[in-house]
């Protein structure tokens, strides 16, 4: 049994290894081969992350991120609340589904948002509640360590999902489990920085190693069609000026409350078609190929 601690960290300081190698740290933090060296302050441990000019290197993510660190624990409620998205609960019944005393769950790409004391907080940004910084490709964590990942809208941001899906592969038991959020149909939106997204056939695709247990809608198609027309009036009413724009779109999220509509239409089963993204459990298999 894994004994509570006071913070998340410490219930996997016997998992931890270099990021690089994955060898077993030689001093507190520390690989002299490669030259890696962690860095613990208080409940924090960080190998590196962003920096704050990858974060503000965007225009509209220097907002967003100004209103996180401002906003603290409040910026996930907030955003529930102003944005045209409705995601469908997935998140708190999958971790209803582990002994959260016992197993290790970690949040890959966490943000601002802690959804239980217990898990293990890991995002490349200092907020506050980060447990974790670090590269989520290269985490300093040991194969087989974790019995469950979360990763909610953060694939989308990176230019190589696959490396961060094997990365789950790597930190994770066998039998360990994964559920997943990407975005289908939303418009660009950078943390630091926004690539692609996923059909309900490319999810399972992107996670063929593993046994996918389930694709389903996770924000449904009011969702995709709010956000693009918001954008779209924002545009419009702009009349080429993007000073204009930014200062529109705000207003155009007094239309977010018609997303309630998707507690139906997400349902539809060809919602699939035109959701705004899907959410994937995946399984590790207990015998994994190498």
């Amino acid at each position: 049994m894994i004994e509570l601690t006071r913070y998340p960290v410490d219930r996997v300081s016997g998992s931890l290894a270099c990021p690089s190698c994955h060898s077993a740290f030689e001093g507190a933090y520390e690989c002299g081969p490669c030259a890696i060296t962690g860095h613990r302050q208080g409940r924090r441990l960080s190998f590196g992350g962003f920096t704050d000019a990858e974060l503000r290197d965007d225009p509209l993510n220097r907002v967003k991120e100004t209103v996180k660190r401002r906003f603290g624990r409040v910026y996930p409620l907030t955003i529930q609340l102003v944005s045209p998205v409705l995601l469908r609960r997935f998140v708190r019944p999958f971790l209803a589904s582990f002994d959260l005393d016992r197993e290790v769950v970690a949040d890959l790409g966490s943000g601002t948002n802690r959804y239980d004391p217990r898990l293990l907080c890991v995002d490349g940004g200092t907020y506050p509640n980060v447990d974790l910084v670090t590269d989520l490709r290269r985490m300093p964590i040991r194969d087989g360590s974790l019995d469950g990942v979360i990763s909610v809208a953060v694939l989308e941001h990176v230019p190589d999902p696959q490396a961060h899906v094997g990365e789950m592969w790597r930190v994770l038991k066998p039998g360990g489990r994964v559920l997943c959020f990407v975005p289908f149909m939303q418009p660009f939106h950078a943390s630091p920085y926004d690539y692609q997204r996923f059909t309900h056939a490319g999810m399972t695709t992107l996670f063929h190693r593993f046994e996918v247990l389930s694709v389903r809608v996770g924000a449904g198609p009011t969702s995709a069609l709010l956000w693009v027309f918001q954008e779209w009036l924002a545009l419009v009413l702009s009349f080429g000026s993007r000073r204009l724009y930014r200062a529109i779109l705000p207003l155009m999220w007094l239309l977010s409350p018609l997303k309630i509509l998707d507690v139906l239409l997400a349902r539809h089963a060809d919602a699939v078609a035109v959701a705004s993204g899907f959410v994937i459990e995946v399984r590790k298999p207990a015998q994994p190929d190498r």
